[in-house]
């Protein structure tokens, strides 16, 4: 895991590791170098600046603890020309709202809930969820100040 990684880029057995997971019990920070510092810390490790939709899409957070999987979905669907992708029917509306790409998603899957035998589309959104989280969508983010016509990072013109 995390700590056999440092210690890879390390080049020494800076911290201890175990077959097992769990082994780390605090959080340890290692300088690289001056401006590059290495932290070793127990479990998973939230972002803080990334959206709580990236972090489950990213296999953060685990799916299914999510109590909302639809703004997940939909963060997904905005960024990803979705139902060209998975070949859904079109909507009755003008666009496509989250419920809207699990409801056809069920749909088309055959998911149907017990009782009532509707579209199942929790079901459905986290299906599509875990597809991205596995690589079967496959979500490209661009890094902030990317440019798109240059192909480069766009930075201020006084700082190199």
């Amino acid at each position: 895991g995390k700590s056999s990684v440092l210690n890879a880029v390390l080049g020494r057995s800076a911290v201890g590791v175990s077959r097992a997971p769990g082994r780390t019990r605090y959080f340890q920070t290692h300088f690289l170098t001056a401006q590059v510092r290495l932290c070793d810390c127990p479990g998973l490790v939230f972002p803080s600046r990334a959206p709580p939709e990236l972090q489950v899409l990213a296999g953060v957070y685990p799916i299914a603890q999510l109590q909302d999987p639809y703004s997940a979905v939909g963060f997904l669907g905005s960024r990803l020309a979705l139902p060209p992708l998975l070949q859904l029917r079109p909507p009755n509306g003008p666009g496509w709202t989250a419920w809207e790409l699990c409801e056809a998603w069920a749909e088309q899957r055959g998911y149907k809930t017990a009782r009532a035998a509707r579209n199942d589309v929790a079901r459905a959104a986290n299906g599509l969820l875990r597809m991205a989280a596995e690589g079967r969508i496959r979500l490209c983010l661009r890094p902030p100040g990317y440019s798109l016509e240059k192909g480069t990072k766009n930075t201020p013109k006084n700082s190199k």
